[in-house]
């Protein structure tokens, strides 16, 4: 086999993995995600030698693992506290809104908390669906 079809099917194998690495990064949400994705540039890096680029990219998978899993031991866990938080805001605002329209306070100040309830409502669905 000549050194340029040899080229050519290495080439091929390695986009083929990568296709197959990346699909699967794509499954993974948050963290899991954003780590699986930086170790597959790892492992592209260290088949080609890029020594600096290795190097950028071991630092960043440490600094998204220590800020994703810092103090709550598990990503979930981290996820499953934010999603109460936005919950617990959520019914703060709707709280705070009835109490508005109860009390027939002017409506410009109901405006305002339809309009902050549906900031939260929106922060949480986003949390939800990104993570």
């Amino acid at each position: 086999m000549t050194l340029q079809l040899r080229s050519v099917f290495i080439l091929f194998f390695a986009f083929t993995l990568s296709g197959f690495a990346q699909s699967n990064c794509r499954e993974l949400r948050g963290c899991e995600r954003k780590i699986c994705e930086l170790k597959t540039q790892l492992t592209y890096a260290k088949q080609y030698g890029r020594t600096e680029q290795i190097r950028g990219l071991e630092k960043a998978i440490k600094e998204v693992e220590s800020k994703c899993y810092s103090g709550t031991g598990t990503y979930a866990a981290a996820l499953e506290k934010k999603i109460q938080s936005k919950e617990k805001k959520v019914q703060e605002r709707t709280v705070e809104l009835n109490q508005a329209i109860q009390e027939k306070q002017k409506s410009e100040k109901i405006e305002k908390k339809r309009k902050k309830l549906a900031e939260a409502q929106h922060e949480l669905e986003t949390l939800k669906k990104n993570n």
